[in-house]
């Protein structure tokens, strides 16, 4: 080109090593993104990180199956550990009930296919409506799953009433009210905000899930992550 000098290349084969250079590098680019999926979860491995201890599960008395005789909380929250939440059975909001039974049935899956699990976590569910789910309608939901038990257990409980309900509530810091009708009257309809308490073997709240800040995944290495803590030191105090 006119104004320039034209000065041939001294080293020929540069652009030739730079062309495969460049190839290679996206090899091992692309290679170390494959390993990445490959190597699973996004999570931080279990055990990699620390829970800490929020609060006791409150002393309460719970109702479980046909039986009326009452028994402590804690006997559902100690010993394993429990994934806990707050349902009722005729909620049809899609935001909140069935929100969490999804949750619980892939955890329940999850822990009955891996047998690391089997005998040491715990699902419990109580009921926000005690008026209605009573001991023997809510064993229907305990018969069905009767032959998981022993491997991985989830208990359905409830209380006398709403007043023995109350103290959980307030304790556990969850959110749940009745609506009212157009003359100031309760409803069957129970607003209430979907939560899931992590509890350890010794009854302490070692997280607090919201909706939107919960999924099975979480929940699951969050409890191997547990079960980690508690293989090297015993159970907490």
């Amino acid at each position: 080109m006119k104004g320039y000098l034209a000065v041939p290349n001294p080293f020929p084969f540069r652009a030739g090593y730079a062309a495969i250079l460049l190839v290679l590098c996206s090899l091992l680019a692309f290679q170390g993104i494959a390993q990445a999926d490959s190597a699973g979860s996004p999570f931080p491995e279990p055990g990699s990180y620390q829970l800490y201890r929020i609060q006791k599960v409150p002393d309460a008395y719970v109702l479980e199956h046909s039986s009326w005789w009452p028994r402590s909380l804690s006997t559902y929250a100690s010993g394993k550990v429990t994934l806990l939440s707050f349902f009722y059975a005729t909620c049809r909001d899609p935001t909140g009930c069935p929100v969490i039974w999804s949750s619980f049935e892939t955890i329940h899956a999850e822990i009955l296919d891996d047998p690391k699990l089997h005998g040491k976590v715990r699902l419990v569910m109580i009921s926000l409506d005690p008026s209605l789910d009573t001991p023997e309608r809510l064993e229907l939901f305990s018969f069905a799953r009767r032959s998981t038990h022993e491997d991985a257990p989830w208990h359905f409980l409830t209380t006398w009433s709403e007043s023995y309900l109350a103290p959980i509530l307030k304790e556990l810091g969850q959110a749940a009210g009745r609506e009212l009708d157009a003359y100031g009257e309760p409803t069957q309809f129970i607003t209430h905000q979907v939560k899931f308490f992590l509890i350890d073997e010794s009854s302490w709240v070692r997280e607090i899930y919201t909706s939107g800040f919960f999924s099975p995944e979480v929940a699951l290495n969050d409890i191997k992550t547990l079960l980690l803590e508690e293989k090297k030191t015993g159970k907490p105090d």
